[in-house]
C-alpha cells in the first residue's frame, strides 16, 4: 500500500501552473543553467515546503510571483 501511495504523489514540476511553465521556457534561452537548476530541483520534491531558498529566488525572478503557493496547482 505505501509503494502506491508514493506513486499518486506529484512532483512539483508536475504541478507548476502552464502560465509559468511557459515563463521558465521562454528564460531557458537567456538563462539556461538557471532553469536547469530550478527544473531539476522541481523533479525532486513534492512539497512547496521543501524548496531550496534559492530555487525559490530564482522562481520568483523569473515570474513574479510573491508566494511561491501561487506557481503550483493544489494536489
Amino acid at each position: 500500500m505505501l509503494h502506491n501511495l508514493k506513486q499518486n504523489i506529484m512532483r512539483l514540476i508536475d504541478r507548476l501552473k502552464k502560465e509559468y511553465s511557459d515563463k521558465l521556457e521562454m528564460n531557458n534561452l537567456t538563462y539556461p543553467t538557471l532553469v536547469a537548476n530550478v527544473c531539476n530541483e522541481l523533479e525532486t520534491i513534492e512539497w512547496i515546503r521543501d524548496m531550496k531558498y534559492g530555487v525559490w529566488v530564482d522562481l520568483k525572478f523569473f515570474t513574479g510571483v510573491e508566494s511561491p503557493y501561487d506557481l503550483f496547482y493544489e494536489n
